[in-house]
């Protein structure tokens, strides 16, 4: 018998506590409950009917979904450089509410949480404005979690020689010292901040002054941990209130030691490695809050989510219960309709019949893709391929189609034609990169005209070309093989320089001259500038544009969404005029839905794929 997880201490006093699996209302229910676990659900029902909040018009109540789930989670705190994994971020997903995210190279902003504006473009001041959010304990988001965001964000407050404004390109940033006012923040714009923020506590916002225009503005503040959680914590209090007003105080006045000891709470109070956890620590602000957690096996965790009934943000949640549920040794379409009501999955040429004969019997079957995509990249710095003439010649003999189509086997309408670096497919700025920087038009030539390229470039017939793969991918070396064919047909001679270990390859072989490989697609300038600025830290090609480096730094301070997006066309087209890299496809993802469930749409991209759409889901009717 599969033993059910710990419940948070207290979750009674918020809803209904239901063994796992017993409430599962369906339109066509699989599984019948037994009468010892109606009972005791009837039976605890009726305690609580008195003091259990209502729970929102849209929820079926006693519904619930299971999801098939590789991640784990960590920590509580998103906004911290651990915490951020894409198991807490899934989580996230589900218990946050933020002023706004980005989905599809887009800010998404939530008027139920907030409201971001530029209050004075001369000073760039920019007013993050709250409604009127809650903790899932009752306690108001104010001021003091904006006031507690911003600190971490901008570590304004930290120790001079550990300024994010100090540290270099590329370089190591010092550890900090045991006890400093350093906040181990993911990197954002706030660290442009140029005072502490004015508060205006009665209206639930802050003022924030930056140095110069950031592109981020929107995202920016990340209110991922209760400020009066923290307060206690840091300060030895009880009283929330007081809390709130400790951390505010400490922030405000520049208490290095007030604001060392909330910044070490911040740091590492939030990190989740046992069932046994302090219930402040799973406090929500979004549409669901964590229940009950079972982690005693690292590879078989379960997590339950309930409704929060404290939440105002839209949509509300229909499902009442969500579970995230690791199965170790259990293939995602064996667990579909049995332990798992959505399950998530690679396209392999081993599945391929699985998931149609699912789709055929009326599952719901969507492809998406996982933010990262298959290129082509030459390496720029060395070899063949230092002059742009080369570059260009080699890159209109791929026939990126055909490798596409080779690789994909039996999935290929799972990877579409994909033209872009910078912009993914479903993003607003992906069809005017077609239009301006025109990839396709660059490139895509058949054969007998990339014969005739490579001969203007003065590139003799049987030039080699040493290709670095991942040789244990088979999507990997199926696009090497159809290059290699392609290829051979314009005069170019590929040579397999695959490698079982790709990463330890590209930075330690000196032998390889263009690499396939799979690369996120970039969003923020940092990241850009890490892939495709010069001496960029994850630089496949060592290129070097001084012009280019530019306009990410411009992309950087614009804060007009056109503007930043005409930027990053533009570094687009600066990457085709370089010739340095083609994209092949975007790496799909598979999600696949039980028939009783409607509305699953995954997310595009990496952050919480599947469980950032879960709030809309429904039970199905019939």
């Amino acid at each position: 018998m599969t033993s059910s997880p710990r419940r948070v201490p207290g979750a009674g006093a918020h809803g209904l506590r239901v063994r796992l699996g017993a409430a599962r209302r369906r339109g066509r229910p699989r599984r019948s409950l037994r009468p010892a676990a109606l009972t005791l659900a009837f039976a605890t029902a009726l305690t609580l009917t008195a003091c259990a909040p209502a729970l929102p018009n849209s929820v079926v109540s006693g519904s619930s979904a299971v999801m098939a789930w590789q991640g784990s989670l960590t920590s509580t705190n998103p906004a911290s450089t651990t915490g951020a994994t894409p198991g807490n971020l899934d989580v996230a997903a589900l218990t946050r509410a933020r002023f706004a995210e980005r989905v599809g190279g887009a800010d998404v902003v939530d008027e139920r949480f907030g409201r971001v504006s530029i209050v004075d473009p001369e000073s760039f001041t920019v007013r993050y404005d709250l409604a009127e959010p809650q903790w899932s304990d009752g306690i108001p988001i104010d001021a003091a979690d904006l006031l507690l965001a911003w600190a971490a964000g901008s570590n304004f407050h930290a120790p001079e020689d550990l300024a994010p404004e100090g540290a270099t390109p590329g370089g190591e940033t010092p550890a900090p010292p045991e006890g400093s006012a350093w906040f181990d923040a993911v990197p954002s714009g706030l660290v442009r901040s140029a005072g502490v923020p004015e508060v205006d506590e009665f209206e639930r916002r802050i003022d924030v002054r930056f140095h110069e225009p950031i592109v981020d503005w929107r995202t920016a503040l990340d209110v991922a941990v209760p400020a009066h959680v923290v307060g206690q914590l840091a300060f030895d209090l009880s009283d929330p209130m007081e809390a709130k007003q400790a951390v505010s105080t400490a922030i405000r006045s520049g208490d290095g030691e007030a604001v060392a000891r909330i910044a070490t709470e911040w740091n590492a109070a939030f990190a989740i490695d046992s069932d046994d956890v302090d219930e402040r620590l799973l406090l929500s602000s979004g549409p669901y809050r964590i229940d009950a957690l079972d982690l005693r096996n690292p590879e078989a965790q379960r997590i339950e989510l309930v409704v929060n009934n404290a939440y105002r943000g839209r949509p509300t949640p229909q499902f009442e219960r969500l579970e995230l549920r690791r199965l170790p040794g259990v293939s995602p379409l064996d667990a579909l309709g049995d332990t798992a009501d959505v399950v998530q999955l690679a396209p392999r040429t081993d599945n391929r019949e699985a998931v149609r004969e699912r789709e055929r019997t009326d599952y719901r079957v969507t492809t998406t893709h996982d933010g990262t995509q298959w290129a082509l990249v030459l390496r720029a710095d060395r070899g063949e391929f230092t002059t742009p003439g080369p570059r260009t010649a080699f890159l209109r003999a791929v026939p990126r189609r055909d490798m596409v189509a080779a690789a994909a086997g039996p999935w290929q309408e799972a990877y579409p034609a994909h033209d872009s670096l910078l912009f993914p497919p479903e993003s607003g700025g992906y069809q005017i990169a077609l239009e301006d920087a025109d990839l396709p038009a660059a490139f895509d030539r058949p054969a007998r005209e990339a014969a005739e390229d490579r001969e203007r470039a003065r590139v003799p017939a049987g030039t080699s070309v040493c290709v670095l793969y991942d040789a244990r991918s088979e999507f990997a070396t199926g696009l090497f093989s159809a290059l290699q064919a392609g290829a051979a047909e314009a005069g170019w001679d590929v040579r397999d320089c695959g490698d079982e270990d790709l990463a330890r390859a590209v930075s330690e072989r000196d032998d390889w001259s263009a690499v396939i490989a799979r690369v996120p697609v970039p969003d923020a300038p940092a990241d850009i500038a890490a892939q495709w600025g010069t001496w960029g830290a994850a630089s496949l090609s060592g290129a070097t544009d001084p012009e280019r480096d530019a306009l990410i730094e411009e992309l950087a301070r614009t804060a007009d969404q056109y503007e930043a997006r005409d930027l990053r066309v533009r570094i687009e087209t600066s990457l085709v005029s370089q010739a340095i890299a083609v994209p092949l496809a975007m790496n799909p993802v598979v999600t696949v839905a039980d028939r009783d469930i409607d509305a699953v749409r995954p997310r595009p991209g990496a952050v919480a794929p599947l469980t950032a759409g879960a709030v809309d889901w429904s039970p199905a009717d019939g």
